[in-house]
C-alpha cells in the first residue's frame, strides 16, 4: 500500500506537468523572432521571416519625410470687448478664413483680458469672425486699408485689432397654426436686413435655416437691427415678418396661420385655356408666397396658408415674358380665374411737324416688354399685346427734338401716336459746394423736366456735354441728383439757347410709408410735402404719392416741413426735420 502511494504522486506530478506545457502552448505562441528588412534585387524593401519573404514594401526613395508647409507670416493681436459696458470678453473665438471663408487661416482664443494672437499665412486679405457665448457673432473684412500697419512679421502690437462685440439679441418664434396641415416640419430662416451699428459690431453672419420641432424655437446670436423672419415649409414660403431688435434684446414673433384655404383655378387666354406656365401666389399681409405649375388644360389647384389679399401671377412656360396678374380677397375655399386679354396695337412715330419717321427703334415698357422698329411710313403693329398701360422708350432720337414722357391704354385694338417735340439748347452750368461757406466745385449732375403729375423726364444731352435738348414750349425742369438739393427752374416758349446756372447743396431725404387701419401698408396712396422752415417747392414736387411697395423716398432741402394725407382713418399729418446728409424714415400714421 505504501509502495502504491510512492508511485501514484510521481505520476501525478508529472501528468500536471505536461498539461501547464500543452496549456502554454496554446495561450503563449513561441516569438517567430525579429523581422528583418534587406533589399531585393529591384531595390525594394522585402521582409525575410525564418527564411520566408513577405509582400514587398514601397520602394525606399518613396518614402519621404512629411510635408511642411513653410513661407511668410502675419501676426495679429488685439482684443475684445464688450461693447455695451467696454469690458473684455474672455474665451472668445477670433477666426481667421480667406475671403470665400472655405480655407481656414487660423485661430486664437481671447485669455482674461480679452487678448489673442494669431500667426497666419501671408494675405492681402481675409474674414475676420469673433464668436463668444453670449454675445452675437461678428465678421470683419480684413484689408491693408483697415490695418495699415500689418506686415509679413511676428512684430504686431496688442492694439492692432480692437473688435467690438456685442450682447446676443435673442427672436423667439411661435407658431400658430392648428387648422394648416404641412407635410413637412417648417423652417425658420432669418436674414440681416440692416444692422444698427454695421461699422462697430462688424457685417452678420448668415444663419443656417432652422428646424421648428415644438411650436416654439429661440433663435440667439443675432446682431442688433432690423431682421426678416421668414416660415418655410418645403418650396412655399407660409409668412414673412420684418423684426426690429435692439442689443441683448428678447422679442417674440408669433405667426397665427389658418384656417387653411383651397383654391381651384383654371388660366385662360382669351377664353381659352393655356398650355402649362407657372403661377405666383403672393399675400400682401403675411408675404407668403409660393410656385404652382399649371397643367396643360390650364388648371392648378393649391392651399394657401390663411386668408388675406392674395396676388396670383401667371407667366408663360415659354419664357417670352407673357403672363397676368390677378388679385382679390380670399376668406374661404375659392375657384378663381386667371384671364389673359390680348389685344392688337397699331402705332405711329412722326416728328414735330407731323410727318413720319421710319427705321425708329423703340420699346414699350408695361405688362410686358416690346419692341419695335417703324417701316417707311412711321407706322409698326404688335399683335397679341396684353391689355394695360404702357409707356414709350425711344433708345434713339433725331437731333433736335425732345421725347415727352408719354403713355398709353390697351384694352382691344389699339392706334397710338407717338409725337416729338420741337426742341431748344439748355445750356446748364452745375456748381457743388459742402456748405455755405465753401467755394462752389465744377460739376455735372443729371437733368429732368417735370410734368403736371410730377412725373420726370431725363433730358438728352446735345453734342456739347453740357447742353441738353428742351421742349420749345418751356416748363418746369429740375437739375437732380440724389444726396444733394434739387435746383428747379422755369422756362416760358423759347427758340434760342437758354442758360442755367444750377448750385447744388447737401440735402437730406425722408422715405415716407403710409398705414391703414389694419397695419397694411397703403400703395400708390397720395401724400403732400408742405415746407414749413425750409425753400419753396413747386406743386409738381410737393404733391407725391407711395409706390408699388407702399413708399417714397424724397429729397429736400434742410429745413423744417410738413407732411400731410387723408388715410382711411383719416386726415394724418406730421412735422419733420431735414438734415444735410441724412436719411429719414417716417410712417404715417
Amino acid at each position: 500500500m505504501k509502495m502504491v502511494q510512492g508511485k501514484v504522486l510521481p505520476l501525478s506530478l508529472i501528468g500536471v506537468g505536461l498539461i501547464i506545457l500543452v496549456l502554454s502552448f496554446f495561450f503563449f505562441p513561441v516569438d517567430p523572432g525579429p523581422e528583418v528588412v534587406k533589399p531585393d534585387g529591384d531595390g525594394n524593401a522585402a521582409v525575410e521571416n525564418d527564411g520566408e519573404t513577405s509582400t514587398p514594401l514601397p520602394p525606399i526613395s518613396d518614402v519621404g519625410p512629411p510635408l511642411v508647409i513653410d513661407g511668410p507670416r502675419m501676426r495679429f493681436a488685439g482684443q475684445v470687448i464688450d461693447v455695451s459696458t467696454g469690458l473684455a470678453v474672455p474665451g472668445a473665438t477670433v477666426a481667421f478664413r480667406d475671403l470665400s471663408g472655405s480655407r481656414p487661416l487660423g485661430h486664437s482664443r481671447t485669455r482674461a483680458g480679452g487678448e489673442f494672437a494669431v500667426d497666419i499665412p501671408e494675405c492681402n486679405e481675409a474674414l475676420i469672425t469673433v464668436r463668444g457665448l453670449g454675445f452675437a457673432t461678428g465678421r470683419w473684412h480684413w484689408s491693408p486699408q483697415m490695418l495699415p500697419d500689418a506686415e509679413a512679421s511676428t512684430d504686431a502690437h496688442p492694439e492692432d485689432l480692437f473688435l467690438a462685440i456685442s450682447p446676443e439679441s435673442v427672436i423667439w418664434v411661435s407658431v400658430m397654426a392648428p387648422d394648416l396641415e404641412m407635410p413637412d416640419r417648417p423652417l425658420i430662416d432669418i436674414r440681416m436686413l440692416q444692422a444698427r451699428t454695421p461699422r462697430e459690431l462688424g457685417s452678420a453672419v448668415k444663419l443656417s435655416p432652422q428646424l421648428l420641432i415644438d411650436s416654439n424655437l429661440r433663435i440667439g446670436g443675432l446682431l442688433a437691427g432690423r431682421h426678416l423672419i421668414s416660415l418655410r415649409s418645403g418650396s412655399r414660403v407660409l409668412a414673412r415678418r420684418e423684426v426690429e431688435i435692439g442689443e441683448g434684446e428678447e422679442r417674440e414673433v408669433i405667426f397665427n396661420l389658418g384656417p387653411a384655404i383651397q383654391v381651384y383655378g383654371e388660366v385662360l387666354r382669351n377664353g381659352i385655356p393655356v398650355e402649362g406656365g407657372t403661377v405666383q401666389t403672393w399675400c400682401r399681409e403675411t408675404q407668403a408666397d409660393s410656385s404652382i405649375p399649371v397643367a396643360h388644360d390650364g388648371r392648378f389647384e393649391t392651399i394657401l396658408p390663411g386668408p388675406g389679399n392674395w396676388r396670383f401671377i401667371w407667366a408663360s412656360g415659354e419664357g417670352n415674358g407673357e403672363g397676368t396678374t390677378v388679385e382679390m380677397e380670399l376668406v374661404e375655399d375659392s375657384e378663381i380665374v386667371i384671364e389673359l386679354k390680348t389685344g392688337s396695337l397699331e402705332g405711329l412715330v412722326v416728328g414735330p411737324q407731323g410727318n413720319p419717321l421710319p427705321e425708329m427703334q423703340g420699346s414699350l415698357f408695361g405688362p410686358r416688354p416690346f419692341s419695335f422698329t417703324t417701316d417707311p411710313s412711321g407706322r409698326f403693329t404688335i399683335d397679341e399685346i396684353p391689355f394695360g398701360r404702357y409707356r414709350w422708350v425711344f433708345l434713339h432720337q433725331p437731333e433736335g427734338v425732345f421725347a415727352p414722357r408719354a403713355q398709353f391704354d390697351v384694352s382691344g385694338a389699339t392706334s397710338e401716336q407717338f409725337q416729338f417735340h420741337g426742341a431748344s439748347r439748355l445750356l446748364i452750368q452745375v456748381s457743388k459746394a459742402e456748405d455755405e461757406y465753401a467755394r462752389p466745385e465744377a460739376a455735372t449732375a443729371p437733368a429732368y423736366r417735370i410734368d403736371e403729375a410730377g412725373l420726370l423726364s431725363p433730358l438728352k444731352r446735345t453734342e456739347n456735354a453740357d447742353e441738353f435738348w428742351w421742349p420749345r414750349q418751356g416748363g418746369l425742369g429740375v437739375v437732380y441728383q440724389r444726396g444733394w438739393t434739387p435746383y428747379f427752374f422755369t422756362t416760358g416758349p423759347v427758340d434760342h439757347p437758354v442758360p442755367v446756372d444750377a448750385l447744388l447743396q447737401p440735402g437730406g431725404e425722408v422715405t415716407v410709408t403710409l398705414v391703414g387701419l389694419d397695419g397694411e401698408v397703403l400703395a400708390d396712396h397720395p401724400f403732400t410735402i408742405e415746407p414749413l422752415s425750409a425753400p419753396d417747392l413747386p406743386s409738381a414736387w410737393t404733391h407725391r404719392e407711395t409706390g408699388p411697395r407702399g413708399s417714397c423716398r424724397v429729397t429736400l432741402a434742410p429745413g423744417e416741413y410738413e407732411i400731410r394725407s387723408h388715410l382711411d382713418g383719416g386726415p394724418a399729418t406730421a412735422t419733420i426735420f431735414i438734415q444735410p446728409q441724412q436719411s429719414t424714415r417716417l410712417r404715417l400714421p
